[in-house]
């Protein structure tokens, strides 16, 4: 008989014989599983052909885990729920579901799940991405290019996690970039060779298989279909600002289609948002209300949004910033880090007059007392925010009573220019800085109560005003003094009674 041809593989691959070294003192391959269509291709493959990978035949050298950021679409949950973790469990591979416990690092990690049997995805933990970007009044941030989100609710947790389980041991750490994401995986190996660097040893070698493999996204879409029998949804949090990258325009809006409430969820939080902040949209400077209004099939949608709105509990803040001035390359290379004993030019950059005709030595810092033709413009930097409930109940009083507001201080009502919402300003920000603008605005309530240590101080030494407008309904909660870690990764299981997993 002729010999029969072994079946095609994903990933073309040398032989294990031929890979001889990981540097994975603990013999651990942990794969990080976002549930979408990359990691569950490099995970079919796992499962169908460990020896190609260099695992155990028995799979007890792999560790699939999963960070629970708490807003992941249901459909999603279904498909895993239904398609994939019977494969698991078959195999009795180990799946690792973890999640923040709280605000602070702190409070740790909580494990919702440890097993070789899973049956479900947990929609949720104990503390949410959801949950801190409504109590901050905000929606996802990124942060000199870095998606801090993300940091904080999975690569932060998969990372305590894997401290605790290995200790000193490094591991083989699986990643599902596919061969479009090349910029993506060459930083994060930088990133993880400077971790590996600064610890003194090596924590984990990253793995990238997909990109080995040259597979792309629409290779690994078609794989998943031919091998689960149905086509597999992009994972990623339904408040994403890079929806337009982790799916297309058409795709996403389809899915808020078929998912009102969740849509209503999301816009309620931009509009929270930009009621606080104008340029807090949701794709900069496009907002998630105004992309939908321009497709009538969406208008389900937008009259989910609008009925959560008028069944939402409602709130009055007062919104005060202070805009300060950006440190100048000037400070920067003069004072470094933290300047403590700033310079007119620390704030103001130098003219090229000013550097002419007031030259500096290599050792000491520019010495101008700063004439007007020495001063250039100032540009903004780091601004300081207060929010303060001032009243709490439902939307048609809280609009009325901005409008009365405005109206009694002969204040113009101001209306957003993206997000539409009013807003009565009764101080506005100038050209310069630093500069101080202060607002009432009328929003859904759940905003927590939040300004800096010494906000007032600087508010009055910017402003000449002392304290609010309005009497806030209740004191600014006490300020949760930062709790040390001890260096040591915090972990908790959830506790599971009667077949009901607590997690709170």
């Amino acid at each position: 008989m002729p010999a029969t041809a072994p079946p095609a593989a994903l990933f073309d691959l040398p032989e294990p014989s031929e890979r001889t070294t990981f540097g994975r003192s603990s013999g651990m391959t942990v794969l990080s599983y976002g549930l979408g269509a990359d990691s569950t291709a490099i995970l079919i493959e796992f499962l169908d052909h460990p020896e190609r990978y260099g695992l155990a035949t028995d799979l007890s050298d792999l560790i699939v885990i999963h960070a629970v950021t708490g807003d992941e679409w249901p459909d999603t949950l279904d498909y895993v729920d239904r398609l994939v973790l019977p494969r698991l469990r078959r195999a009795g591979v180990r799946l690792v579901q973890v999640a923040r416990a709280g605000r602070q690092d702190a409070d740790g990690v909580v494990v919702l799940d440890d097993s070789r049997s899973p049956r479900r995805i947990f929609a949720r933990g104990p503390w949410c991405l959801s949950d801190e970007l409504r109590e901050a009044g905000t929606v996802p941030q990124i942060a000199n290019g870095r998606r801090t989100c993300s940091i904080r609710f999975k690569g932060w947790c998969l990372d305590q996690w894997t401290e605790a389980e290995f200790g000193g041991a490094s591991y083989r750490r699986v990643i599902g970039y596919h061969y479009g994401e090349l910029k993506r995986a060459e930083k994060d190996s930088r990133i993880q060779r400077e971790h590996n660097r600064a610890a003194g040893r090596t924590i984990c070698e990253p793995f990238y298989p997909l990109i080995l493999a040259r597979q792309d996204r629409a290779d690994v879409e078609r794989y998943v279909l031919e091998r689960l029998g149905e086509p597999v949804k992009k994972s990623y949090c339904a408040q994403c600002p890079f929806s337009g990258v982790c799916a297309s325009r058409e795709a996403h809006e389809a899915r808020l289609r078929d998912h009102p409430h969740i849509a209503a969820d999301v816009m309620r939080m931009e509009h929270v948002a930009m009621a606080l902040n104008e340029r807090s949209s949701l794709y900069g400077t496009d907002s998630l209300y105004r992309r939908l209004t321009e497709d009538g099939r969406n208008h389900p949608v937008l009259s989910a949004f609008e009925e959560s709105l008028d069944q939402a509990p409602y709130a009055v803040y007062e919104v005060r910033r202070i805009y300060y001035a950006a440190r100048t390359p000037d400070c920067r290379t003069h004072h470094g880090r933290s300047c403590r004993s700033p310079k007119w030019w620390c704030r103001q950059p130098r003219t090229e007059q000013c550097r002419a005709d007031h030259p500096t030595g290599e050792d000491f810092e520019p010495w101008c007392p700063g004439h007007r033709e020495c001063r250039g413009p100032a540009k903004k930097g780091p601004a300081w925010r207060s929010v303060r409930t001032v009243w709490e109940g439902d939307r048609r009083t809280a609009e009325q009573l901005v409008r009365q507001f405005a109206a009694r201080h002969g204040l113009a009502l101001e209306r957003g220019e993206t997000s539409g919402i009013q807003r009565a300003h009764y101080l506005t920000a100038d050209g310069g800085f630093p500069t101080a603008s202060a607002f009432a605005v009328a929003a859904p309530a759940g905003v927590r109560d939040k300004q800096r240590k010494h906000f007032e101080e600087a508010w009055t030494r910017h402003t000449g005003d002392v304290g609010t407008r309005w009497n806030p309904l209740r004191p600014l909660p006490a300020p949760e003094p930062p709790r040390p870690t001890g260096g040591k990764p915090l972990i908790r299981r959830a506790k599971t009674i009667g077949g009901v997993t607590l997690i709170a």
